[in-house]
């Protein structure tokens, strides 16, 4: 017999956003979020909508194994109970105007192992909400991002999310407060990212705290006899040094996907004649994981012709700011400094390519060089 499929009824006016396929060993394939959809039984299906939830009510009538991956910006509290019934979620990523009580309505969540939440109007009470909960059971990394209405104390309620192993917060007051919270949830979780706003800078004392506990701190981990001396570079792991005086980094090549944080060295590549692919990702986001390696194939089918950029937003807010990012993955296409064309969500590799060639970046190269 043939591959075994499912059916999913969407609504026939259709969903806002992005509706992509991910089967192993093959492209993506978007899809069509209307009416019925026919495809393989071992495929993911990757949702991203950016919208203030106008048509997401419709999410609440679909099959709760529908999506494996759920990527809102502009949410609003309805926005989120209407994805709550998601049962089979992995990875959900929020990002808008909702309140506590919107979190508070994903307690249903038996299969998600990452959650970010992105809203100036959380608090962190919903996070109580979810102790003892379904969600609270699976959770292994939560990212609260730019929420400066945070109250560290509310982070107590973590306690119950025994899985959890990495804990970013990110654009949040970092102080002896918030050490406190984190100390006394050891040993989970065991790595913490922590970013405050722009213009602050993370308080060392602190940052030796957690380190001389055993906590690993942005990527950094060390003896508790260490911790003063590493507390510096804790602080500066989400910047890379400047080039000493007299000394030029190599010049950017074509073809290739470069990884920057500073946006000195995004300035530095637009002073080249050529076009420049931005990726804005974050190690939190799911769908970014599949489009990383599709982006990386068009950047060098392309060649000399294109230079590519990946930016992880997370250690540099600089670039969630210069591109007006409300949420990622999204991919903006640069000709002497200025913005020709974006997409967001997980596109397959033709449609980016018939998408530069519509912009005038051609020169495919096909086949290996």
């Amino acid at each position: 017999m043939g591959n075994r499929t499912r059916i999913i009824r969407f609504p026939e006016q259709g969903l806002p956003g992005t509706l992509v396929s991910c089967a192993e060993g093959e492209d993506p394939v978007e899809r069509e979020p209307s009416g019925l959809l026919e495809l393989p039984s071992e495929a993911q299906l990757i949702y991203a909508a950016d919208t203030d939830g106008d048509g997401l009510a419709a999410l609440a009538e679909l099959p709760p194994d529908t999506f494996t991956v759920v990527d809102l910006g502009g949410a609003t509290d309805e926005a989120i109970r209407s994805v709550a019934g998601q049962r089979g979620l992995r990875t959900l990523v929020l990002s808008g105007d909702f309140t506590d009580e919107g979190v508070a309505a994903l307690g249903g969540m038996p299969e998600l192992t990452d959650l970010v939440l992105e809203s100036s109007c959380f608090t962190g009470t919903g996070l109580a909400a979810l102790a003892g909960t379904e969600t609270f059971g699976s959770l292994r990394s939560l990212v609260l991002s730019d929420a400066p209405a945070l109250e560290s104390e509310r982070l107590h309620a973590l306690s119950e999310a025994h899985r959890l192993t990495g804990l970013t917060l990110d654009g949040i007051r970092v102080d002896d407060a918030l050490a406190d919270v984190l100390l006394a949830l050891a040993p989970s979780p065991a790595e913490v990212w922590l970013t405050e706003r722009p213009g602050h800078e993370l308080d060392l004392a602190v940052l030796e705290r957690l380190l001389g506990a055993g906590l690993e701190v942005n990527g950094v981990r060390t003896a508790p006899r260490h911790a003063a001396r590493f507390a510096r570079i804790a602080a500066d792991a989400a910047t890379m040094p400047d080039l000493p005086d007299g000394e030029s980094a190599a010049p950017p090549r074509g073809g290739v996907l470069h990884e920057i944080t500073e946006e000195r060295e995004l300035d530095r590549l637009l002073s080249q004649p050529l076009p420049i692919l931005v990726d804005l990702t974050a190690p939190w986001c799911g769908p970014c994981e599949i489009l990383a390696p599709v982006l990386e194939d068009t950047v060098e089918a392309h060649g000399a012709g294109l230079i590519g950029v990946q930016i992880d937003i997370s250690r540099a807010e600089w670039a969630r700011q210069r591109f007006d990012a409300l949420g990622v993955p999204a991919v903006v296409l640069l000709r002497d400094g200025r913005e020709v064309s974006r997409f967001s969500g997980v596109w397959p590799r033709q449609r980016i390519t018939d998408w530069l060639a519509t912009a005038g970046v051609d020169g495919i190269r096909q086949g290996p060089s």
